[in-house]
């Protein structure tokens, strides 16, 4: 009998070996806090901010390797708001939710993850859509369109996408749809193709929402191009609603200083024109230039510190963050100095 026993306790080792041996979990985040300083129009305020270099977050990863080239994963990741120790206000795992299988022709994700009409412009965003300098400002403000509510502006629930396998030469695509399971402002399509190689990354993306009253389209094209001693960014996003349209350019750099430190900067003009139901919206633009310092104590640490502002004119109404609330036509200011660790 006890031969038995110790029969079936090293069989369950051996599995567990074998299991572990092909299967991966890896748990991940990032604790990033920064005090800031912000003001719009004539007020201003001080806090402590979440994400002022990468959005803060917990989660977990797990890949397994089922043979001939096959892997199954899983991902969820949640925001974690390191002021307050809080979470998202609507949902725990708000980054991403996905069960995926990979192989040699490519990758089949099932889940809520970002879209490609997001990474097409948010991979090349000087700051990282992070912080006050963050673009994503420009896009989240959406004609009232209601995928400002559902957060379709970046992530999509309900998604099927597909991206290319790595073996192409440096080209890739990626594309998505999201059944609406009918909620308005959640159905999505889009698509998104690029080059990738050396110092070189471009891409180019298409995107319909099925928002509230018709179609959220977005167009975009953006870049980065490194040249060692700077590296170059560019993008160029058309966000088009109804009678309503918004141009959002943007060209920044980062410079190298000494070993540990990178300068970034950048300028973005939103140009709106058309209307917004019976008023016209054109010359609601803004200007956001940026500034900032990031060095590094680590290759998962470090100091940083940006300063932004942007002009608003019209009724345009974009802040660096809030409190205090933004003001139509007013500029807005900020500047926070931060820590980031990623783990």
């Amino acid at each position: 009998m006890k031969h038995t026993h110790l029969t079936i306790a090293m069989a369950g080792l051996l599995t567990a070996a074998s299991a572990s041996a092909q299967s991966h979990v890896t748990v991940f985040g990032v604790a990033d806090a920064a005090i800031r300083h912000t003001s719009n129009g004539s007020e201003s305020g001080s806090s402590l901010a979440s994400g002022g270099m990468a959005g803060s977050r917990f989660g977990v990863r797990v890949e397994e390797d089922l043979g001939g080239g096959l892997k199954a994963g899983g991902w969820i990741e949640g925001t974690v708001n390191l002021d307050n120790g809080t979470a998202n206000a609507t949902r725990l795992w708000n980054r991403r939710t996905t069960v995926s299988l990979s192989g040699p022709m490519g990758e089949v994700v099932l889940g809520r993850s970002l879209t490609p009409g997001y990474t097409a412009f948010g991979e090349y965003d000087t700051f990282g859509t992070s912080g006050i300098a963050d673009q994503g400002k420009f896009h989240s403000t959406a004609f009232g369109s209601g995928i400002e509510g559902t957060g379709l502006w970046a992530r999509a629930d309900n998604s099927v996408a597909y991206n290319t396998p790595k073996t192409l030469g440096g080209f890739y695509a990626n594309a998505m749809w999201a059944a609406d399971e009918g909620v308005p402002a959640t159905g999505f399509r889009g698509v998104r193709l690029g080059y990738a190689a050396g110092p070189l990354n471009i891409s180019g993306a298409y995107s319909v929402i099925d928002a509230t009253a018709g179609d959220h389209k977005r167009t975009s094209l953006a870049g980065r191009y490194d040249l060692g001693v700077v590296k170059l960014f560019g993008s160029l996003v058309v966000n088009e609603y109804l009678e309503a349209k918004r141009t959002v350019t943007q060209l920044g750099v980062h410079v190298p200083v000494g070993s540990a430190g990178t300068v970034r900067a950048n300028i973005t003009r939103a140009d709106a024109s058309g209307q917004q139901g019976a008023a016209s919206i054109s010359g609601d633009d803004a200007t956001q230039v940026a500034l900032g310092y990031v060095h590094a104590l680590s290759k998962r640490t470090s100091l940083y510190g940006t300063y932004a502002r942007i002009t608003n004119k019209g009724a345009a109404k974009f802040a660096v963050g809030t409190p205090p609330a933004a003001v139509v036509g007013q500029a807005s200011r900020g500047i926070e100095f931060g820590l980031s660790h990623r783990f």
